[in-house]
């Protein structure tokens, strides 16, 4: 009964929100309200794996394409955040794309119908004038790349804030979200553009309405701090709402602030500078392109941010500077999310293996490092916006309680690199087994290889003509040519963690070592965990779930 209530009271907490006026939007709400319908979908028809996710990204392609009347994004989204992320089988994308695509269509349909075809805000003409403006654009992505870590960071801060009020004052859980609204509140007796009002205060930044005056550069980069304050004391006590109306208030402020401040620089007769060969256009071009590059940094979903501004302009002309603008955004956004983390060890990670040396110097224990910092920054942006992560609940609830320890096999194939090729695998066709692992004399790991890695071998060597002996190809020459697999998962690791290594890397399988202190090998082999295991771990587990409930229910009855 309450997965059933969830989405309608998350509708209302989301309704009182946004109607109250507090500094977030409808989006996220929708996505997650339509997934969660989904979901309810696939446990009444008994649906896993596949079809689950098909219609649980179906569910989030409605969410986006009813809020901004925009169905090709909304399509588009749902790959992004939901196939993407959750699918390492290639045909799950393309049998879901079908049920993605007719549910972005009729959850557009139905928008229509019942609030109208305008676009969700009102979009001013797009001004392109020369190819020599391109530059531009790509300083307007650095600038936004900045302003998406600013607004992550300072929510991740003002959480930790809150996180700590609560704890010392003993504050409640249920006068957070009030005390938010005050200060937020306050904060708009200053700045009333903060405040949600649809998105007529951003047709007010683009100067897009008639009759309207536009605000000075001051004031709009005013604005873009206060905006990021308000959302995030709105996120860190509690209030119910997204990120993506305010990630595109931020960055129209901040197209618009450096549209102005460009066309002060380089046009008029008063300009600061003037070059002959560059046409600056009007700052709601720049406002636009803004608006799509912010949206891709914080969310971290460039190619809806794209086709979102695409679809909503429906001109060509923009295609080129939003690529330019949002792909820098992307990059910096995310580079710097992946830097503070691992304590400067992801440089390990682009380490080539070519010499049986190097594979044997790269520490396990690193690139581990490096996959469960992955995982963390996949969890800072739950926090931020949990509508793009609407597919991990699924098993979070399930697998929260198991560890690696649980579920993984004890028997498996180890050969060392000494050993023929030939006898690996046939070791590999005995245990009718599709990977070996590579250890040293005393167990410690070195390494994995598939079946697809020596594959991927005799096609190497094939095209370079190398053809060495049957009998003197070793397993070490493979790992000089194919790149080993070296990743790893411990006993007491979360199984969530190590299925989200797997999905990260691609892999079908990681190995699992001892909880080593010696940072000079890759810990003691013990076992491997696969996607089978966590399979028969989820079903088992819920099964006993099941009977242990039912055993409760007849014990309170008689």
């Amino acid at each position: 009964m309450k997965g059933v209530f969830r989405p309608f009271l998350k509708a209302a907490a989301a309704s009182f929100t946004l109607g109250t006026g507090n500094s977030l939007g409808p989006e996220g709400p929708s996505v997650e309200i339509g997934s969660a319908i989904a979901k309810g979908f696939g446990n009444v028809f008994g649906w896993e794996g596949g079809k689950k996710l098909s219609l649980v990204a179906a569910g989030s392609a409605a969410g986006i394409a009813s809020g901004f009347n925009a169905a090709v994004a909304g399509c588009f989204f749902a790959v992004e955040s939901v196939l993407w992320p959750s699918s390492g089988d290639s045909s799950s994308l393309s049998n879901s794309t079908p049920m993605v695509i007719l549910s972005a269509v009729i959850a557009s349909v139905v928008s229509e119908i019942g609030l109208g075809s305008d676009p969700a805000f009102t979009v001013p003409e797009y001004d392109f004038r020369s190819p020599t403006e391109l530059p531009l654009y790509l300083l307007l992505g650095v600038f936004c790349g900045a302003v998406s870590i600013t607004l992550s960071r300072c929510t991740a801060v003002t959480m930790d804030m809150v996180e700590r009020l609560q704890k010392t004052t003993g504050l409640p859980m249920a006068v957070s979200p009030a005390l938010g609204g005050l200060i937020v509140g306050l904060l708009a007796l200053v700045y009333p553009e903060v405040l949600y009002w649809g998105f007529e205060n951003v047709d007010i930044l683009l100067e897009s309405r008639p009759f309207t005056s536009g605000l000075s550069a001051a004031v709009l980069v005013q604005l873009i701090g206060v905006k990021i304050l308000a959302t995030s004391l709105c996120r860190a006590f509690g209030l119910v709402g997204g990120y993506y109306a305010p990630s595109l208030f931020i960055g129209a402020a901040t197209g618009m602030a450096y549209g102005k401040f460009m066309r002060f620089t380089f046009t008029g007769s008063e300009a600061l500078f003037h070059v002959p060969f560059l046409d600056v256009a009007s700052p709601q071009a720049y406002g636009l392109v803004g608006m799509a590059a912010t949206l891709a940094g914080v969310c971290k979903v460039p190619l809806t941010s794209v086709l979102l501004l695409f679809e909503l302009t429906q001109d060509y002309r923009i295609v080129l500077p939003l690529l330019g603008a949002v792909g820098l955004s992307s990059w910096i956004a995310s580079s710097q999310r992946f830097s503070t983390s691992g304590k400067g060890k992801l440089d390990s990670l682009e380490e080539k293996t070519s010499t049986i040396e190097e594979a044997k110097n790269v520490p396990t224990q690193t690139q581990q490092l490096t996959s469960v910092d992955s995982v963390d920054a996949t969890a800072e942006l739950c926090k931020l916006e949990s509508s793009l992560c609407v597919y991990d609940v699924k098993d979070d609830n399930v697998l929260e309680n198991l560890t690696v320890a649980e579920s993984m096999k004890t028997r498996y194939i180890s050969v060392s690199l000494k050993t023929p090729v030939v006898e690996a695998l046939n070791l590999m066709l005995v245990e009718k087994q599709p990977f070996v692992m590579i250890t040293e004399s005393n167990k410690s790991l070195l390494g994995l290889l598939t079946v697809k890695d020596f594959q991927d071998f005799c096609k190497t060597v094939k095209s370079t003509r190398m053809q060495p002996e049957v009998d003197e190809c070793l397993v070490s020459h493979v790992c000089g040519v194919v790149r080993c697999k070296i990743w790893s998962v411990t006993p007491h690791m979360p199984l969530i963690t190590a299925e989200k290594i797997m999905d990260s890397h691609g892999m079908d399988q990681v190995p699992v070592v001892s909880e080593h202190v010696n940072h000079q090998d890759g810990g003691i082999l013990i076992g491997f965990v696969d996607r089978e295991c966590i399979t028969i771990a989820r079903r088992a587990l819920a099964a006993k779930e099941f009977f242990s409930f039912t055993s409760e229910i007849r014990r309170e009855e008689s």
